[in-house]
């Protein structure tokens, strides 16, 4: 799987509702990455952004340049669940997909690559 440079956001969008005419030309890939984000936008549910702060965003392979989804109003797509996302790919014809939390802690952590050594 292609992987994103997380070190720089996503700088192309694609607009949902231009998705099933890029898919149906071949022009976006089966693949998807879908990733944590800070909130950006307020909205209704699960929307206090105090409370939860942070959200599921998606890129997607057009034109073999990684590009994050937007709405009709051109702002980022925000999910607040992994599952009501898993609907909205696989409805958009995605069924491969990769999941990337850098902004939450995690339970087991790594050592540092200073302290690994590889075996003899």
């Amino acid at each position: 799987m292609i992987h994103i440079d997380f070190e720089v956001p996503v700088q192309r969008r694609v607009k949902s509702t231009d998705i099933a005419g890029l898919f149906s030309v071949w022009r976006i890939q089966n693949t998807a990455t879908v990733y944590r984000i800070e909130r950006e936008y307020q909205s209704g549910g699960f929307g206090n952004p105090e409370k939860h702060p942070y959200v599921w965003a998606v890129a997607l392979l057009v034109d073999g340049l990684w590009a994050r989804v937007h709405n009709t109003r051109d702002q980022g797509r925000e999910w607040s669940t992994l599952d009501r996302l898993e609907v909205w790919l696989r409805e958009q014809g995605i069924s491969r997909w990769q999941v990337v939390n850098d902004l939450e802690d995690v339970g087991v952590r790594r050592l540092g690559e200073a302290y690994y050594k590889a075996p003899n």
